[in-house]
């Protein structure tokens, strides 16, 4: 197993971002009444990559209701994952989690703050793990190493939150390997998609049907022939994208649900 995670393009990320993280410095950062983390993570072609993750770490005493007070100090990590056909957007996600695992003092307890329903949900062991083996190995075998188990939020992206918007933008330039020109014209270009959103109503509609297509596939095995590997990654993608407020479906995306509502009849 170990040689396995060894292997693995997100936990070699990990270890490189964790070379700019001094442990002295971290610890008087983060004091000993406990940790906030905020996590993120971006992939640019999903499946396929490149993908970034990033992670935001603060003191318990520097945050109020997950917003933190004005002269906070936060450690912020952040990472990049080279394209690759295993590499995904959820990895992304978990690939953050398991820096805050690494950075966090295992003896403090920790409260982490995730847009990712699926990494809380397999975290907390609320969805079954389908996929992913080797990076979810590597989670419990750093909370082993916590006298308590982390606490997980869901937050919505996108939503305006603050500490969420900086670990969306760090995880973004994680995924462009640091190249800010690159990410910035990534953004833009994802702003442009929002001038042609869609009527709230139809908005609305659209997610509603893409989260019936995923408690579907979510019920299935993941080996199951009933749907295949493709419709199953769209709607994973889909779900996650329509849950940021800049993405603005295609028509062809729109037309892939519609058809897939009517051939699964959810």
């Amino acid at each position: 197993m170990m040689n396995l995670i060894d292997e693995t393009l997100e936990w070699r990320s990990v270890l490189d971002a964790l070379r700019n993280v001094y442990v002295d410095k971290a610890r008087a950062t983060l004091g000993t009444k406990g940790v906030v983390a905020f996590t993120d993570g971006a992939c640019i072609k999903n499946p396929g990559g490149p993908a970034g993750w990033s992670a935001i770490l603060l003191a318990a005493d520097d945050v109020t209701d997950s917003d933190a007070h004005e002269n906070a100090e936060p450690i912020e990590c952040f990472g990049y994952i080279p394209k690759s056909p295993t590499t995904t957007n959820n990895r992304a996600e978990i690939t953050a989690v398991l820096a805050v695992l690494c950075i966090a003092p295992p003896a403090f307890s920790l409260k982490i703050y995730s847009d990712s329903e699926y990494t809380i949900k397999v975290a907390q062991g609320t969805y079954q793990m389908k996929a992913n083996a080797d990076l979810w190995a590597l989670y419990h075998m750093l909370l082993n190493r916590r006298k308590v188990p982390p606490v997980f939020e869901w937050v919505r992206g996108h939503a305006g939150h603050d500490l969420n918007e900086r670990a969306d933008e760090l995880a973004g330039l994680g995924a462009w390997n640091g190249d800010r020109d690159a990410y910035r014209k990534w953004q833009e270009s994802s702003a442009l998609e929002a001038h042609n959103a869609l009527p709230s109503a139809e908005l609305s509609a659209l997610r509603q049907q893409v989260q019936k297509l995923k408690t579907f596939f979510d019920s299935l095995d993941l080996q199951s022939s009933r749907v295949s590997p493709q419709e199953r990654q769209f709607i994973e993608d889909m779900y996650r994208r329509l849950q940021k407020n800049h993405f603005s479906p295609t028509p062809k995306q729109r037309n892939w649900v519609k058809g897939l509502v009517v051939k699964y009849k959810v």
